[in-house]
């Protein structure tokens, strides 16, 4: 169900990035609505929906109408340098380095080698496409057993253009890490991978495709440093990022195989996205899920058949925002179900095929997980993305035999992921067993006991 688009640079014209900022992308979407619809509550109005759509129609161009899914893919970075075509991938394995550079930091890390390099992956359909990922090194030799340890950390990208995938953050511009485990992890001298698991067409909240991209940037990287070949390695993620690590630990059996990984820590992890239709379509985390159609639409191209107009036309002029604008349009509070080109479109039968594709559980993972989550047994809860999904997660993964402990944590969406930070640590030293980082009789395995 994938598409052959792969937009680091190829057919899709090119323009500015800076064309439609989001202050100006948004702008324009609000004062469009205020316009025709009036006050927010008119969006359920069908003769409102009718007029936005005929809004969007005409300003539709001809181009976007006859490519409806190339129309919402991101804009390419640039047609020369790192992010330029890769070349034929045929030909090559998946893993193998097609380019690697040295990064200087935008932000300097004076501590650290830091490297970026692009690999063959597949995306969702099977088809090759080129993914990209960095390597952080800390200059400091190892001085504990073995080869040096390697985090592979999943940021949650949570946006749909490329320049807010790390590796470019981090080489031209100011790289958040959430929670802000990656000073912790380069403080304890271990080597730290950052995919740009949303892979080439910036696919946010598409498992398959991130999990691909995730194994296949450790494959690079293994091959960019011979050295670290035989390290131990976990991987690590909340929310976005929590998808690519419970796919690519389910996926790794068979996809990677011959990666060996000490476990796999998840937080915060959207796992069902009928239950993100009730817990954030119309409500605060309206714009983030949004965001998550266009990107799952990204993977899946029968998926555009469910905007309305007005909805796709949004959608050509938000594919390249990043996490905060997309997030703060949650203060819209919109119903995709009302912009939508069929009714109660969550029920047909393309997004259903969807949902049930992009849920995990329907194999076990091979190494250890710990999946935590904002739970209102502690306080709070997490608003977002419901505990239940993680819940029904490591029960099904449990029944499957796979070793799972689960964390409930205090706090919403935001406060779980940093009240987690010393437990996740402690679990993440045992898995590596790394000695000096263990609290004395503490197993790190069950850093909050079993549920």
């Amino acid at each position: 169900m994938g598409s052959g688009h792969a937009v680091y640079a190829d057919s899709v014209p090119a323009r500015s990035l800076n064309a439609v900022s989001p202050t100006v992308a948004l702008a324009g979407i609000a004062t469009a609505v205020a316009a025709i619809a009036g006050p927010a509550a008119a969006l359920r109005s069908p003769t409102v929906i009718r007029r936005l759509n005929d809004w969007a129609q005409r300003r539709l161009t001809d181009a976007q109408r006859a490519d409806r899914h190339a129309a919402i893919l991101p804009t390419p970075i640039a047609k020369t340098g790192f992010y330029a075509p890769a070349g034929d991938l045929a030909v090559c394995g998946n893993g193998d380095i097609q380019r690697a550079e040295r990064v200087s930091p935008r932000l300097p890390m004076p501590g650290a080698h830091v490297h970026r390099f692009m690999v063959r992956s597949t995306d969702t359909a099977g088809k090759a496409v080129p993914v990209t990922a960095t390597l952080i090194e800390p200059r400091r030799p190892w001085r504990g057993p073995g080869p040096r340890p390697v985090v592979v950390r999943n940021q949650p990208i949570n946006a749909l253009g490329l320049t807010a995938a790390p590796s470019y953050r981090i080489a031209h511009g100011v790289y958040v890490d959430v929670p802000p485990l990656l000073p912790l992890l380069l403080a304890r001298n271990y080597a730290v991978v950052l995919p740009d698991h949303e892979g080439p067409r910036m696919a946010y909240s598409a498992g398959r495709m991130a999990a691909h991209a995730v194994l296949d940037s450790v494959r690079g990287m293994r091959t960019l440093r011979p050295e670290l070949a035989e390290s131990p390695m976990v991987m690590d993620g909340y929310s976005g990022g929590a998808i690519a690590t419970v796919w690519a630990a389910q996926e790794q059996p068979t996809y990677a195989p011959e990666l060996r990984f000490r476990g796999a820590i998840a937080g915060g992890t959207p796992t069902d996205y009928a239950l993100l239709y009730r817990s954030m379509n119309g409500a605060l985390g309206s714009g983030l899920f949004a965001a998550a159609v266009i990107g799952q639409a990204r993977e899946y191209p029968e998926m555009v058949e469910l905007f309305g107009d007005f909805a796709f036309y949004v959608a050509t002029l938000i594919k390249d925002l990043p996490q905060s604008p997309l997030a703060a349009a949650g203060v819209a509070r919109i119903d995709l179900g009302r912009i939508a080109a069929v009714a109660d479109p969550v029920e047909s039968e393309i997004a259903q095929a969807v949902i049930v594709d992009n849920k995990p559980g329907a194999a076990a993972p091979t190494m250890p997980i710990l999946l935590y989550h904002g739970s209102r047994d502690r306080m709070l809860g997490d608003q977002f993305v419901p505990e239940q999904g993680a819940r029904e997660l490591v029960a099904t993964w449990r029944t499957r035999g796979a070793t799972v402990d689960y964390l409930p944590v205090p706090g919403e969406h935001l406060i779980a992921a940093g009240w987690a930070i010393p437990a996740v640590l402690r679990w993440m030293a045992g898995a590596l067993d790394d000695r000096r980082h263990v609290n004395a009789g503490t197993d790190p395995r069950r850093a909050g006991g079993p549920a």
